[in-house]
């Protein structure tokens, strides 16, 4: 399963440059969930559910629900929202008879697992995905700022502030990379979208505001290794740059033919040394600019909508560090120019390739200034392929 999340939910968190509030998002949401509620009735006609709730709901359409207590208990478990009214949504419920679901049922916005490392630390956050098929790294949170927070990931955590193995390494960036919350200490809100499975997940941040954001990720890759155990990666920043008018570094949305900071991985392919810069380039970069946005002139040589086929045009995200290793999963840069066409946090339907998916587009750019937005599109039907 995905699970897509937001700022535009009903009773979200919100990001405010305040110390705590991206720590508390990313726990809320990747760990223990959120709105836990009584359904009031769960009915089903013609292979659709509905459930009404006497005061309301956490859900949106597309947003990941688990459901439990219903009888039949085909009606539980992880269901993705078709529609959402204030006190309704639908999910599909496919071979369960029409008729009034019965039992003590209750529902609540599903998180995709991951385990919190040493609880009761103020504005300290250590994750860790709940598979054991992940890597098995750990990423460290310190939210105690008002502005950026500070991250890096471990091979291993003794305590929230002790480790082995960290990405970055000092020598690299001292302290480890910035994510954005805010250009501005206090509560003012700012957009926010995380989208994750088990494995991984992307924050995008529009730290002044509208939908300017930075778009950045952390967790295993979809290695070219077959059993790859240190391609762990994080993107950040290298400094505050919650304001700036430049591309900031640890954004997922860039395609860069040339040498940038930013992106690391825990270790080589070869399992020697330690933390790896790596790069981020769209497989379908082909355009005139080395180094461009997505879905912005420059990156390819397609037009908007590309004439063969009437269609969007997207590929995958290419990491390379002594060699390809992999790509980012989930992510599709987009080969046409589209500035203009879709506005950020619009959901679209996959084609060719992609066809029975939904995808999440998210414009991103700099947070201040004039350059022109690019655009990224996030699988949100998923399996997200490893």
């Amino acid at each position: 399963m995905i699970y897509p999340f937001d700022y535009t939910m009903p009773n979200a968190l919100q990001l405010t440059g305040v110390a705590g509030a991206l720590s508390n998002i990313l726990k809320t949401y990747l760990v223990t969930g959120a709105g836990a509620g009584t359904v009031s009735s769960l009915t089903v006609a013609g292979g659709i559910a509905t459930a009404t709730y006497a005061s309301g709901h956490p859900f949106k359409a597309t947003a990941t629900a688990q459901f439990t207590g219903a009888v039949p208990a085909a009606l539980n478990g992880l269901k993705t929202v078709i529609s959402a009214t204030a006190n309704s949504i639908t999910y599909a419920a496919p071979d369960v008879p029409d008729g009034a679901a019965t039992g003590a049922i209750t529902s609540k916005l599903a998180s995709p697992g991951w385990a919190e490392m040493f609880s009761g630390t103020a504005n300290l956050l250590a994750l860790k995905p709940g598979v054991p098929e992940a890597t098995g790294s750990v990423l460290r949170v310190d939210d105690t700022g008002t502005l950026n927070a500070r991250v890096r990931a471990f091979e291993s955590l003794a305590d929230i502030n002790n480790g082995t193995g960290p990405v970055p390494l000092d020598s690299q960036v001292s302290g480890g990379l910035w994510w954005p919350k805010s250009n501005t200490a206090g509560a003012t809100i700012r957009p926010w979208w995380l989208v994750a499975d088990e494995r991984g997940f992307y924050l995008a941040v529009a730290p002044l505001a509208g939908d300017r954001l930075t778009l950045l990720y952390c967790g295993d890759l979809a290695s070219e290794k077959s059993g790859d155990a240190w391609s762990f990666m994080l993107t950040g920043n290298q400094s505050d740059q919650t304001g700036v008018a430049t591309v900031p570094e640890g954004c997922v949305g860039y395609s860069h033919r040339n040498a940038r900071g930013g992106a690391y991985v825990m270790r080589a392919h070869t399992g020697l040394g330690g933390s790896l810069g790596v790069g981020r380039v769209g497989a379908g970069h082909n355009g005139l600019t080395s180094d461009v946005y997505s879905g912005s002139a420059g990156y390819s040589f397609a037009a908007y909508p590309n004439g063969p086929n009437n269609g969007l045009l997207v590929n995958n995200v290419e990491i390379w560090g002594l060699g390809l290793r992999g790509t980012l999963p989930g992510l599709y840069h987009i080969r046409n120019s589209i500035a203009a066409e879709f506005g950020a946090g619009v959901v679209i339907d996959g084609t060719d390739d992609l066809a029975g998916r939904k995808l999440l587009v998210l414009r991103v750019a700099p947070p201040a200034g004039s350059i022109a937005s690019g655009v990224v599109a996030l699988d949100i039907t998923g399996p997200w392929v490893r």
